[in-house]
């Protein structure tokens, strides 16, 4: 039990030394952060920003500083609260041109210039840079707000056209801490109570007045749209006439066209139907004329065959072969009558024996 726990306690030992070492020696830079190395032995800062990942640290050698690479906030309302990334101040109360007090609520966004968070540090302002640029936005904003007059902070367009304005000069004015102003919004703008409800009814009477502006261009463009939309009609009607007109002029030609064509067919079928009936008969006839002389050949080379002695013979044999007799009566001691069974004989008594 002694070994066991001796090894325990080494181990548990060696990982807590790990772990002070791993925190003494070693700093973790975030994703959201810029490093800045300082080294205490008379180099000063080092000029470079250094990324996410444990960066050596050496106690009494170097040390690190962490600037927030995030986007910051700045707020002007009602409320004033400090926020990790930016911090809310009270409501900015204006002189107008024509002497009106207006209070605006705004925000600004603003980020540090990345690759020169270094010196901030370098020029020890690592622990005011935050509340010095507020204080510029505040001022900066100040000077620019202060063109406008009553009339002109309710109209959106100008209100825009001085929140692109003011970037330029934030950014000269932030050049100095490292930061880089991006967006300037114009959330809200208020008056005292008793103007405020003059200045809301002259603004609605403008809001009137651009709305009939508006009607009327409205009715403009609908009368431009009727006028452009009977010309396009017209348009269309003159197109569909003249595509109506090819169209039929076309139908027309095709129509001869397939006319001729079924005429030069049907002119073509019928000398090939007479061409081919004409070669018909001829080929009848002249089939039926070569029968003919065949036939009238045979009968004359059977003829002929049969006017020979040999032919003679067959038909005499045919002739005695198809005979039938129903009784033959014989004087058998005749010694000129041959027996029947002698065909030879039978032949010769009746069509005779050539010498």
């Amino acid at each position: 039990m002694n070994t066991i726990a001796k090894v325990f306690l080494s181990i548990v030992g060696v990982l807590v030394i790990g772990l002070l070492l791993l925190t003494t020696l070693f700093v973790r830079i975030h994703p959201w952060e810029y490093g800045v190395k300082q080294k205490l032995l008379g180099n000063g800062v080092v000029e470079r920003d250094y990324g996410t990942g444990f960066r050596l640290r050496i106690p009494g050698v170097h040390e690190w500083h962490r600037i927030d690479r995030r986007t910051h906030f700045v707020t002007f309302a009602e409320l004033g609260q400090r926020t990790e990334l930016g911090m809310n101040r009270k409501a900015l109360e204006i002189r107008t041109k024509d002497n009106n007090l207006a209070t605006y609520d705004l925000s600004v966004t603003y980020r540090v210039s990345e690759g020169n968070a270094y010196k901030i540090v370098k020029d020890r302002k690592k622990e005011i840079y935050k509340a010095r640029v507020v204080d510029n936005i505040e001022s900066t904003m100040r000077e620019e707000l202060a063109q406008l007059s009553s009339e002109e902070i309710f109209s959106t367009e100008t209100r825009l056209r001085i929140a692109k304005e003011a970037l330029p000069r934030l950014q000269e004015s932030l050049a100095e801490f490292q930061c880089v102003p991006d967006q300037v919004l114009i959330r809200a703008v208020r008056f005292q109570d008793g103007y405020e409800a003059r200045l809301q009814a002259k603004q609605l009477t403008y809001q009137k007045t651009e709305l009939a502006e508006s009607q009327r261009a409205v009715e403009d463009q609908s009368a431009i749209t009727q006028t452009k939309q009977a010309e396009i009609e017209a348009a269309e009607k003159e197109r569909r006439g003249e595509w109506d007109k090819r169209i039929q002029t076309a139908r027309s030609e095709n129509e001869v066209k397939i006319a001729a064509v079924r005429a030069k067919a049907n002119i073509y079928n019928q000398e090939t139907r007479a061409n081919a009936d004409a070669a018909y008969e001829i080929s009848i006839a002249e089939g039926n004329l070569a029968i003919e002389k065949a036939e009238a050949l045979r009968n004359e080379l059977r003829n002929k065959a049969l006017d020979t002695k040999g032919g003679r013979i067959y038909l005499a044999q045919k002739a005695a072969e198809n005979l039938d007799f129903k009784s033959v009566t014989l004087n058998s001691n005749d010694p000129r009558v041959p027996s029947v069974i002698d065909i030879g004989a039978m032949v010769k008594l009746l069509i005779g024996e050539d010498e």
